[in-house]
Formats: C-alpha cells, sequence, structure tokens
C-alpha cells in the first residue's frame, strides 16, 4: 500500500495545481471582463494611407460602438468588426480587449493599384486584391489611371477577379484592368514609364505612356504579356536610336509584330 501513497500524492498535488490554476484563470478572466475599458487604440497596416485612427474612433462613436467607458464583459467585438467592415478600404479586422484594460482595433488597410474613373463619373479604385474601393475625398494617391468607355459601376467590396467555379462574370472589363494594373505595378520596366489605361468605344485598351507623346494600342488585350513583351523590346532596342517623340502609334494588336506610326 505504501508503494502507492507516494503516486497516489503526487497525482494529487498535480490535480490541485490544475484546479487551482483553472480557478486562478477563471477569477482573472472575470475580473478582467467587470473591468471599465479605459481608452481604444486603432493601429493600421501599409505606409498608403486611406483612413486613418481619427476617421475610425469618430465611425464608432457615430455608430455607437465605441467600447470606452463600458465594461469590457460588454465588448461586442463581432458587431465593431462587422460595421468597419462595411468600409472598402478595409482589407481585415481584429478587435479584441487588452491586459491593460483598453480595446485594440487591428486593421489591414486594403493597397489601391489604379484609380478608374467610369462613363458614368464614378471615380473608385481597384485594390491590389481584386476587390472595389470608394473614393475617399480626404485622401489621394498617385496611381495609374483606367478611364474612357468603362460601364461597369463601382459596388462596395466587389471582386473583380474571375475564379474557375464562376458561372456568370459580371466585370469582365474591370477584370482585365485589374490584370493590366496588377502586371505593370509589378514590372519594374513598366511600373514608372506607363500613366494611364483608355478603353476606347470599340472596348479597346490603349496605354498612355508617361515618356513620349505616343499611344499604345493593345486592342483586347487578351495576349497582353506578350504585347508588354514586344513594346519592351521595342523601347530598349528601337525607339531609343529615334527618340521618343519620333512616334504618335505603337501598334501591338497585330501578333508578333509592333507596328510605329511616325510622326509627320
Amino acid at each position: 500500500m505504501k508503494k502507492y501513497l507516494k503516486p497516489l500524492l503526487y497525482l494529487l498535488l498535480v490535480l490541485l495545481f490544475l484546479v487551482g490554476t483553472i480557478w486562478a484563470l477563471r477569477f482573472a478572466r472575470n475580473q478582467h471582463e467587470r473591468r471599465v475599458c479605459e481608452g481604444t487604440r486603432v493601429s493600421i497596416e501599409q505606409e498608403d494611407v486611406f483612413i486613418t485612427e481619427e476617421e475610425i474612433i469618430e465611425e464608432l462613436y457615430a455608430s455607437k460602438l465605441h467600447p470606452t467607458g463600458r465594461l469590457i464583459e460588454d465588448l461586442n467585438a463581432y458587431a465593431i468588426e462587422k460595421h468597419l467592415r462595411e468600409n472598402s478600404a478595409i482589407k481585415e479586422i481584429h478587435v479584441f480587449s487588452g491586459i491593460s484594460g483598453e480595446v485594440d482595433v487591428h486593421i489591414s488597410q486594403r493597397q489601391p493599384i489604379v484609380r478608374v474613373e467610369n462613363a458614368k463619373h464614378q471615380i473608385f479604385y481597384i485594390g491590389s486584391d481584386a476587390c472595389l474601393m470608394a473614393k475617399n475625398p480626404a485622401h489621394t494617391a498617385k496611381l495609374l489611371i483606367a478611364n474612357g468607355n468603362i460601364t461597369e459601376s463601382f459596388a462596395p467590396n466587389l471582386n473583380v477577379a474571375k475564379h474557375a467555379t464562376d458561372t456568370t462574370f459580371e466585370t469582365p472589363l474591370l477584370n482585365r484592368i485589374y490584370e493590366l494594373a496588377t502586371f505593370i505595378r509589378e514590372s519594374e520596366f513598366f511600373r514608372d514609364r506607363i500613366d494611364q489605361i483608355h478603353i476606347t468605344t470599340k472596348n479597346e485598351f490603349e496605354l498612355v505612356p508617361s515618356i513620349g507623346k505616343h499611344l499604345i494600342l493593345l486592342g483586347k488585350a487578351d495576349n497582353y504579356k506578350d504585347q508588354f513583351d514586344r513594346l519592351e523590346k521595342f523601347y530598349t532596342k528601337g525607339i531609343q536610336k529615334v527618340g521618343w517623340d519620333a512616334y504618335k502609334i505603337i501598334n501591338l494588336k497585330y501578333d508578333k509584330q509592333v507596328v510605329g506610326v511616325r510622326n509627320e
């Protein structure tokens, strides 16, 4: 019997320790939840600012969701996250209470890559995640511009990427703009050389460069990666010999060709 006594005592001590720990954690949690929220801290990722801490705080007060002065146990993190997620500049949001008695609102901001001005004079952005962002008059950014015969309209947080499971795809033009803007943004060569994407009345794509006075014709841009490859070679091996203002049109619509129309 004595040989079992020591293991039993050890097991009892372990159980008492576990029970004590659980009780202490519950007590600490209950004490924490009965605390009054002493403040709200907002942190926003990304350098390009399209929302600010002040705007988030104002929105929380306006929607009567600001937690400061309320009990921690009454914090409705889900309601705050759901409400703020309606802001199309917000990609992700997490709300949680800290040990210090403050509530933290951590926001990951959507990154715009192209400014769209459609035929209805709506202005909005397409983010790097293919979701649409509303214009914020208080914040602007120097971005690639897409304009012209764009009939598709803005809808908050609409994703314009085409997925394999899509049965009906209602934003093909915005999808192509997103693809072109993404390619230009990720290209070290073209990032600072293209200023504008223009859509003609025939729904064809034209590019306006930042250097020179020529227009770049892509047509439907179904094979845009090859077209950009041909354009890069023409820029590096051809146009530099005659000057950036030698051409008024650079036509890439025809397969494996670069047709330049010179200025008279």
